[in-house]
């Protein structure tokens, strides 16, 4: 029942369905409560704007300068403090 977080979620969820599919698995909406994509939801609050992940950490004021090159688990952590400041409801992801 939980839900992923990914931005640009069907570049990912392209990759985590054919390791799936190689598992003889089902697609990846079977395993999880859904998908939220941070694209779209960055698309419609900066409709226009450059919304790759480190335009909105700039734009949103998360610290990225660690992030010196793509790796998965950074970016994770990154997108979670994005996606906490998009929702603006919340101030922490723990449960």
């Amino acid at each position: 029942g939980a839900e992923l977080i990914i931005h640009n979620a069907p570049f990912d969820v392209g990759f985590l369905d054919e390791e799936f599919r190689r598992l003889g698995l089902g697609r990846t909406r079977t395993f999880v409560g859904g998908v939220i994509d941070t694209l779209v939801m960055a698309k419609e609050l900066f409709p226009g704007k450059r919304n790759s992940l480190d335009a909105l950490c700039d734009r949103l004021e998360v610290d990225n300068s660690g992030r010196n090159f793509h790796g998965a688990l950074l970016d994770a952590e990154l997108l979670a403090d994005v996606y906490i400041n998009m929702t603006r409801g919340q101030n922490t992801l723990a449960m």
